[in-house]
């Protein structure tokens, strides 16, 4: 493992229309959209969904190195995760 700080840049493009491009060092590039909820086709990844997966993945993730460094005997792991979005009107 390397020292910290870790550091992670993605960079993002777009333009008036279509899909989000995000690209990274090492990774293959991600399209996504907005949801359909806000008006997007609703078959992309979306910030959304994206933040979702990341708890999801990272819980995987750690759950993994901890089994690893306690030598704990495990086969598979599944993590349903969601949630939701409210609107919250602020009064100033």
């Amino acid at each position: 493992m390397e020292e910290f700080p870790h550091h992670y840049t993605v960079a993002a493009s777009g333009a008036v229309g279509g899909d989000v491009e995000l690209t990274a060092e090492r990774v293959p590039g991600l399209r996504s959209a907005s949801p359909a909820e806000f008006g997007g086709p609703g078959d992309r990844w979306s910030p959304e969904t994206l933040l979702v997966g990341a708890v999801a993945d990272c819980f995987i993730l750690t759950f993994r190195a901890v089994a690893r460094a306690s030598k704990l005997a495990w086969t598979s792991l599944q993590c349903d995760a969601s949630d939701r979005l409210y609107r919250i009107d602020f009064v100033t």
